[in-house]
């Protein structure tokens, strides 16, 4: 279900359908647990507990790639993911965007959207986001916690459907983490290529070739050729 271009834009003209309303899980607004009492309380502890690590992704880490971390209440598997606003353009409609033929070179609007920060939403029943919160919390000066938010981000960026804006920077990370997990050191140089020198070939050889050739072909020429018998009479 679901799967044609054109299906994002009926879904957002058609709010609900026999009292039932949609909810896009690529958008902000998503709830699964409802308003009850309990699953606003647990909300509440959640991001109570998750608060040190959400205002350090927001706030430090990734100031300049996200517009605020939420915990989720959507992700099952994955340790984080990026959602757009309510009104803004998923990645699904971006490449529907980016796709079109007859869009203008300079459209402001167009622009706005592409360039538009997202939230990210974090899993808290994730082991890397919880071994994130500890280390935030022992040290948030951690350098090492601070290239794993932002490795999680450009994973999640790509996990979500958007496009990477650094594709150099995030393959400079992953051979960085390459290196430490087959142990080579980090800062080991690429071993110098030989350099090939521009010497001619001796022509002895071929000479000695050339001679022998013709040396043959003057035996083949002067070799005596066999009479025929004559008849006796």
């Amino acid at each position: 279900f679901l799967t044609e271009a054109v299906d994002e834009y009926a879904i957002s003209a058609l709010p609900e359908f026999e009292g039932k309303k949609f909810q896009n899980v690529a958008k902000e607004g998503f709830n699964i647990d409802g308003d009850t009492d309990a699953a606003k309380q647990r909300r509440e502890a959640l991001k109570e507990k998750f608060d040190p690590l959400l205002k350090w992704l927001g706030e430090d880490a990734l100031k300049d790639n996200i517009l605020r971390a939420e915990v989720s209440e959507r992700l099952v598997d994955s340790p984080c993911a990026l959602i757009t606003s309510k009104f803004g353009w998923t990645a699904n409609m971006q490449k529907i965007i980016q796709s079109q033929t007859h869009s203008k070179t300079q459209d402001m609007q167009r622009d706005y959207y592409l360039n538009q920060k997202k939230t990210l939403e974090i899993n808290p029943r994730h082991p890397l986001i919880k071994e994130l919160l500890r280390r935030i919390e022992d040290n948030p000066a951690d350098g090492s916690a601070k290239d794993m938010a932002v490795m999680m981000f450009n994973t999640a960026t790509l996990r979500s459907g958007y496009p990477l804006k650094d594709t150099v920077n995030f393959a400079e990370q992953i051979e960085v983490m390459m290196r430490k997990t087959l142990g080579v050191d980090i800062d080991e140089a690429i071993e110098a290529e030989e350099e090939i020198t521009d010497e001619e070939p001796p022509e002895d050889d071929d000479d000695d070739e050339e001679e022998e050739e013709e040396d043959e072909e003057e035996t083949e020429e002067d070799a005596p050729v066999d009479e025929e018998p004559r008849d006796e009479l």
